[in-house]
């Protein structure tokens, strides 16, 4: 692969550098296999995948950070992601990735128990209170794992507790469901989600870790994990190539040519292009409401293209706000490794999280201190309105320091919109699996959107991950034997 490199090339006077070469008006800087757009966890896992199989890889990244949403950044002495993060691969995905390419994926600490906020009596109590029959808990487990995957695909259009009215009529036990669909989904009405998504994730934790829901620290905290997978593109000759955007995909006829870089000039609404990478194949991760700003929408299908404007509209967003609060004692009653969940605090009706992230990695932030990450869901129609935000973000503060009163005492505070970029497309019904635009595009040989808000299945990082998988595949021909026969398009 020819690496590519910053060089001055003065169209105007035909003074090409010797390393570039004028082609129908364009400069082509370098030439790989494959160009993947974005370094998060898809991103990241199909260059990586593509690196090993022997393909010459450049990643684009825009941002100066690795890992996209779930990156890690330092604020004041503390790590903190975009919202908040946790691996729900229970061992068949994205830890297969990290095997695959010679990496290791750490699994730290793992949540087993979750805590429920009760409005009504404003307390606190374990899930496994409401569950008195263990009857009807095997029950669901039994059914769950006699339902073939494919079964699962026939239910994007139904929600989780019609599938669950099947098998019992326990509360405890739809309970169980819905508040770790709350968790995992992030919905803005709880009890909506849809039934695929979330038993596609019941069952791989149930076959795999013997647990209803899985759920685990990195390790080698967020910053080492995404450098891991980035070093296993660099280390086989790729590239990860941060603060460079990628600007357009180059097609005609329904073949790529190349993927254009932007000029990196300090001219205000400047429309050139500094670079063009040849390649005959994309593997873009920018998500449903980014990606026909580099994509041209001409390339595709008038079907194909609806369904991609139908799911960038704000509803369909994922929007929570992020609460971090540092605290000098832990607040928790409870293991401070576990989730606590809810579907409305006492002042704001918003379902939502909380954990210690002390507990999960100590080394994140100063010796002595805790830090407590939340978030509560609000409808993505909402996240641009600015006045709505901040008054929610008051309630949702006021509800969390009823819900846990030693938060009144913290140290250090950060709040967060998680809206643009989103966490994801809402997990309702009828807006996931064969509702949403297929990973292959239909009209362009060599184009893929490896994104968690195409078709998909799985939770966060992983749900990204198997994403890049299915493309990464697809692309090379065969299916690549470490994942077995496992889950994937």
């Amino acid at each position: 692969m020819v690496r590519a490199t910053v060089q001055t090339v003065l169209l105007v006077g035909k003074d090409i550098s010797s390393s570039g070469l004028l082609l129908d008006g364009w400069c082509w800087m370098s030439k790989c296999d494959v160009v993947v757009i974005g370094a998060g966890a898809a991103g990241l896992t199909a260059g990586a995948l593509l690196a090993a199989e022997g393909k010459s890889v450049q990643v684009l990244e825009q941002s100066p950070h690795l890992g996209g949403r779930a990156l890690a950044v330092e604020d004041e002495g503390f790590t903190v992601n975009l919202g908040g993060h946790l691996i729900e691969d229970s061992g068949s995905g994205i830890t297969k990735v990290f095997e695959h390419v010679g990496k290791r994926l750490i699994h730290g600490e793992v949540s087993k128990e979750m805590p429920v906020w009760d409005n009504e009596t404003r307390t606190w109590g374990s899930i496994r209170d409401r569950m008195p029959n263990k009857a009807e808990v095997k029950k669901v487990i039994k059914a769950l794992t006699e339902t073939t995957w494919d079964e699962l695909e026939e239910w994007d259009d139904r929600p989780l507790r019609q599938w669950l009215s099947q098998y019992t009529s326990d509360q405890g036990v739809i309970d169980l469901y819905e508040y770790i669909s709350v968790l995992e989904c992030l919905t803005d009405n709880w009890w909506d989600h849809s039934a695929s998504d979330n038993l596609w994730v019941r069952k791989m934790h149930y076959e795999e870790a013997r647990m209803a829901a899985y759920s685990c620290w990195p390790g080698q905290g967020w910053d080492g994990l995404w450098q891991d997978l980035s070093d296993a593109i660099t280390e086989r000759g790729g590239s990860v190539r941060l603060n460079t955007p990628a600007g357009r995909v180059l097609i005609e006829d329904g073949k790529i040519l190349g993927v254009t870089i932007p000029h990196e000039g300090n001219v205000p609404n400047d429309y050139d292009d500094a670079e063009v990478i040849e390649t005959e194949s994309v593997i873009s991760t920018l998500p449903v409401w980014d990606v026909l700003k580099v994509v041209p929408e001409s390339a595709l299908p008038d079907w194909y293209s609806q369904q991609i404007r139908y799911l960038s509209q704000d509803r369909w967003r994922v929007a929570w706000l992020n609460l971090y609060i540092a605290t000098e004692e832990p607040v928790t009653r409870w293991d401070p490794k576990e989730l606590a969940t809810w579907t409305a605090t006492p002042h704001s009706p918003t379902p939502g999280y909380m954990y210690d992230q002390a507990a999960m990695d100590p080394g994140s932030f100063p010796e002595g201190i805790h830090l407590h990450c939340m978030g509560g869901v609000i409808p993505g129609e909402r996240g641009r309105d600015t006045e709505y935000v901040r008054g929610m973000f008051d309630r949702f503060e006021a509800g969390i320091y009823e819900m846990y009163p030693g938060l009144k005492d913290g140290v250090w505070k950060r709040r967060g919109l998680v809206f643009d970029p989103a966490f994801g497309i809402v997990q309702k019904p009828m807006l996931v699996g064969s509702f949403r635009p297929d990973w292959r595009v239909p009209t362009v040989d060599g184009l893929y959107f490896a994104s968690e808000t195409f078709k998909s299945r799985g939770i966060g990082t992983d749900r990204a991950a198997r994403a890049a998988l299915s493309c990464v595949e697809h692309y090379l021909g065969r299916r690549l034997s470490t994942f077995g026969d496992g889950w994937r398009y």
